[in-house]
């Protein structure tokens, strides 16, 4: 995966040697890439899948790892990558391009860049040539237009490239980034690379991550509703081992309600801040850095609805993606959740599924308009009971592949979805729902 976090060097290299290339390239009046493309479902939950499988978090007595992917995933990601390039660094850019073509021993990496129009023309249009050799990568053309540079010049041309990069703190994440790939292995339709993740400075890579996903209003609201929430459990008693859910729910809302701040933010907030509490698999620090280490939670509580500890993963997961639904935080939060999910030993569950779809309604009433997130902060900080906003599901449920098929068959069967209505129908009658 970490080529293309090279395909994005040679991007941010192209961005940073403008001045230099302006002296002899001519820009073009048409694009030779495809610009304004946006990810589809199908990419999107490949790229999921492939964060989820490719995690370095989860390797076991190594810190190598293989990575294989087809030229249609490797599009995928420099397209997911393109589209998280900080073009504000860049007033004259508009939008960018990358595609790769994956060759027995070789590859070639094309792209555009939209510019701000002028007599030159309104597009850059590069390509840049790499070959395979003892396990490394080279990269031997780049042309620009109809320029090529000169091979006695492109050494010159790189190192002139890497100052200037050396000067952005960007250009950090991808030097250690580039420096863990320890093999790299090209063919057909194929990239493998053998990434050695103790090489990365994970604390940068979780900057630079936090950075692209983080707003700074975003940001202030974790820190302030983590310090809440941080005093509401000093407040249980030492006894205590085990609280509901409405324990948090209530005071957090509460204290929204009493906020001036735009109430769709505070919500989002309330519920990311919640995740990350009960979530194991994300932490604060991933989302707030450094400053998370006086926020830290570090007293264990058992968190309940209807005494099962499950029920409000699922719910708060679900809630926190919704309300971030059209932000990357939601796709990160999805990843998170599955990752979770796929760890549960409990099989197929209906009463999870409904702890997901109410916590996803609850997500869409907490950001959808100022007027419904006024409303949910309302709710919450009066409710008092848990079958207020969660029906009785009784004891876990889950249940087997086998045991499935045998009563369900598949989920297009009548039996299945008149099971899914009825949940559907329950939910629709809970007091949170109705009342808002």
């Amino acid at each position: 995966m970490k080529f293309f976090i090279y395909a994005m060097s040679i991007l941010v290299l192209l961005l940073f040697s403008l001045p230099l290339l302006s002296l002899f390239i001519v820009l073009e009046d048409t694009a030779n890439s495809p610009l304004n493309r946006q990810l589809d479902q199908q990419q999107m939950s490949s790229i999921e899948n492939m964060l989820i499988e490719y995690d370095p978090r989860y390797l076991f007595n190594s810190n190598d790892q293989l990575i294989e992917l087809n030229e249609t995933e490797s599009n995928a990601l420099l397209l997911y990558f393109s589209q998280q390039l900080n073009s504000g660094s860049f007033e004259w850019l508009s939008d960018s391009s990358m595609l790769v073509e994956l060759l027995p021993d070789s590859a070639k990496l094309s792209g555009s860049f939209a510019i701000k129009p002028n007599l030159f023309g309104s597009y850059l249009n590069f390509e840049a040539s790499f070959e395979q050799a003892n396990g490394s990568l080279f990269l031997q053309e780049i042309r620009l237009g109809e320029f090529t540079i000169p091979r006695f010049i492109l050494r010159p041309f790189l190192n002139y490239s890497q100052q200037e990069l050396a000067k952005n703190n960007n250009y950090l994440l991808l030097n250690s980034v580039l420096a863990s790939i320890k093999r790299i292995e090209i063919k057909e339709n194929y990239l493998g690379l053998t990434v050695n993740w103790g090489t990365v400075d994970i604390n940068l890579i979780s900057e630079q991550a936090r950075r692209l996903l983080i707003d700074q209003t975003t940001y202030n609201n974790l820190i302030t509703y983590q310090r809440h929430l941080i005093s509401v459990l000093n407040e249980v008693p030492d006894a205590s081992r085990s609280i509901s859910l409405n324990v948090l729910l209530a005071p957090l809302f509460s204290y929204a309600l009493e906020n001036d701040g735009d109430p769709r933010e505070e919500n989002q907030a309330i519920f990311l801040i919640l995740s990350c509490y009960l979530l194991d698999e994300l932490d604060i620090e991933d989302l707030v850095g450094s400053d998370a280490l006086e926020t830290t939670i570090t007293r264990p509580l058992r968190i309940t609805l209807e005494s099962r500890d499950d029920l409000p993963r699922h719910m708060i997961a679900s809630a926190a993606i919704a309300a971030y639904a059209n932000n990357d935080l939601a796709n990160m939060l999805s990843i998170y959740k599955e990752v979770q999910d796929s760890r549960s030993y409990s099989g197929f569950s209906f009463s999870d599924i409904t702890a997901n779809q109410i916590g996803s309604r609850m997500g869409e009433l907490a950001s959808t308009n100022p007027n419904a997130a006024l409303q949910l902060q309302r709710f919450f900080s009066e409710m008092e009971l848990e079958i207020d906003y969660m029906p009785l599901v009784g004891r876990p449920d889950g249940i087997s592949e086998a045991e499935f098929i045998a009563q369900y068959g598949n989920r297009n069967s009548e039996a299945y979805l008149n099971r899914m209505e009825s949940i559907k129908n329950t939910i629709e009658l809970l007091p949170i729902f109705q009342d808002l």
